[in-house]
């Protein structure tokens, strides 16, 4: 008896699910050898598929979905999931917000759990792009057509007001966790293998720096390469969008020494020298 069939289990549904099976796996999940357990919690527009497939090229490990769907809801932990994979060394992928039961579901199943964070302000420019090629932003934002038709400032403003205290909610529930182990975007450019490293070895999972970059050799091979957005974008929003983001993050003035809570300053205005000042009078 294997229980649920793994095209039951992979985000598409419980198709297989009976109350006998259930029984089993909530049983089982007590006599199943451990295996490291990678939970990627990320920010959308982050670098998570990148770094989930990375790890999920790495030997003894495999990426799995942790939910019963995707769609348009929030991605919470589903416990009939990380029961059937608990005998597996495994990489899943969500952007889940922590939570007392989400802590404790880690606790009970030994999820690592790896939070991945990017610049507050590159990703609203990051976000503005997404939702003008796919003109969707999943449960973040309910978006209509007026909003689709909106300029590109005004669009900032809607993404500031609408999607980033999801971002700001994720990052300071997170930051409760003592056991999780933050990873920013931009260090994830600049050295994905030391990124992996640092993960696989808070995991407990055996590595080496061949493996890594088997890993990562791999993860390019399935066309699976980091899309290497440009960090500072959000420098060039306009002054008043940034004013609403910057009012929002001050109300968490314990994070004020967080790198993700001290962005990089706004281009300053250009005075161009080579001209003569305009006389007085």
């Amino acid at each position: 008896m294997t229980g649920v069939s793994d095209k039951a289990l992979d985000g598409r549904g419980f198709g297989g699910l009976t109350p006998f099976v259930v029984g089993f796996d909530l049983v089982a999940r007590h006599f199943r050898a451990k295996k490291p357990h990678i939970l990627v919690a990320c920010m959308p527009k982050s670098g998570s598929t990148f770094l989930t497939n990375a790890l999920a090229s790495h030997a003894g490990l495999k990426r799995c979905a942790l939910l019963p769907t995707y769609g348009d809801r929030e991605q919470e932990l589903c416990e009939l999931k990380l029961t059937r994979y608990n005998g597996r060394g495994y990489v899943a992928q969500q952007h889940v917000r922590n939570s007392a039961w989400t802590q404790e579901l880690a606790r009970r199943y030994g999820l690592t759990v790896v939070v991945l964070v990017r610049d507050l302000f590159d990703c609203v420019v990051s976000i503005r792009d997404h939702i003008r090629k796919e003109a969707d932003f999943g449960a973040l934002i309910r978006l209509t057509p007026r909003h689709l038709d909106l300029p590109d400032p005004e669009l900032d403003d809607l993404i500031v007001q609408l999607a980033m205290p999801w971002y700001v909610s994720f990052y300071a529930g997170w930051r409760r966790d003592p056991n999780a182990l933050f990873v920013h975007y931009e260090d994830l450019a600049a050295d994905p293998a030391s990124a992996l490293e640092t993960i696989l070895a808070r995991a407990g999972a055996e590595t080496s720096p061949a493996a890594i970059r088997a890993a990562l050799d791999r993860c390019a091979l399935q066309g699976n390469r980091f899309n290497r957005g440009v960090s500072g974008r959000g420098r060039t929003l306009r002054p008043e969008t940034r004013r609403r983001l910057l009012d929002m993050m001050a109300l968490y003035p314990e994070f004020a020494d967080d790198p993700l809570f001290r962005p990089a300053p706004a281009p300053a205005l250009v005075v161009d020298r080579t001209r003569p000042a305009a006389s007085a009078g």
